[in-house]
C-alpha cells in the first residue's frame, strides 16, 4: 500500500469536530477523564454533508475517526504523549491496529482503550502501547494544540500510518 496508508485527511490548523455534532471543541471544555469521539474539521456535520458525497463522508470516518480523553498529567507515563497533546488531553486514532475495527471504550480507572471486535487493549499513559490481544502496534497520537480562540486543532497530520499492521509495515 506504500505511503496510502499515512493519507488521513488530518493536517495542521483542522480543528478538532465532535462526532457526529460537527461542533468545535474548546480545550477548557474537555474535562479529566472525558471521551470525546472527534472528526477533523470540514469532514462531520451539516457543512460536509453540503459539501461531500456520502462516499467520501465513510471513507473519511474509516481512517479519520479519532478518541480524545484528558488525563491527568501525572498519571501519563510518556513524555512524547504529554508533548503531542495539550494540557492532558491526548488524542489516538480510533482505527485499530489489529483489522481495523473502531477502538471506543475507554476504561477510565486503568486509562485502557479496548476494541471490542478481539478485545485489544492500548494503555493511554504509555503512547497507546498494546498490553493485551492481537494487535500488534500502539494506536497513532494525533499531536494537537490549541488555536488563538482555544479551540482544539491538529498540529500535523498522524506521524504513522492509520489502521491495520500488515506485513509489509512491520
Amino acid at each position: 500500500p506504500g505511503r496510502t496508508l499515512y493519507d488521513t485527511n488530518w493536517e495542521a490548523g483542522l480543528r478538532l469536530m465532535i462526532d457526529p455534532s460537527g461542533t468545535p471543541v474548546r480545550a477548557s471544555d474537555v474535562t479529566i477523564g472525558s471521551v470525546v469521539h472527534i472528526m477533523p474539521e470540514g469532514f462531520i456535520g451539516e457543512e460536509a454533508e453540503e459539501e461531500l458525497t456520502p462516499h467520501e463522508i465513510l471513507e473519511a470516518k474509516a481512517e479519520d475517526q479519532v478518541i480524545l480523553v484528558r488525563l491527568d498529567p501525572e498519571v501519563v507515563l510518556s513524555q512524547k504523549s504529554l508533548d503531542w497533546g495539550f494540557e492532558g488531553i491526548l488524542a489516538y486514532s480510533k482505527v485499530c491496529t489489529h483489522v481495523g475495527c473502531p477502538v471506543a471504550l475507554y476504561e477510565q480507572q486503568t486509562h485502557h482503550l479496548l476494541c471490542p471486535c478481539h478485545q485489544s487493549t492500548f494503555d493511554m499513559t504509555q503512547d497507546c502501547k498494546v498490553i493485551f490481544g492481537p494487535a500488534k502496534r500502539a494506536l497513532p497520537q494525533l499531536r494537537i494544540t490549541v488555536d488563538t480562540e482555544g479551540y482544539l486543532v491538529a498540529a500535523d497530520g498522524f506521524a504513522e500510518p492509520v489502521g491495520p499492521s500488515f506485513w509489509e509495515r512491520d
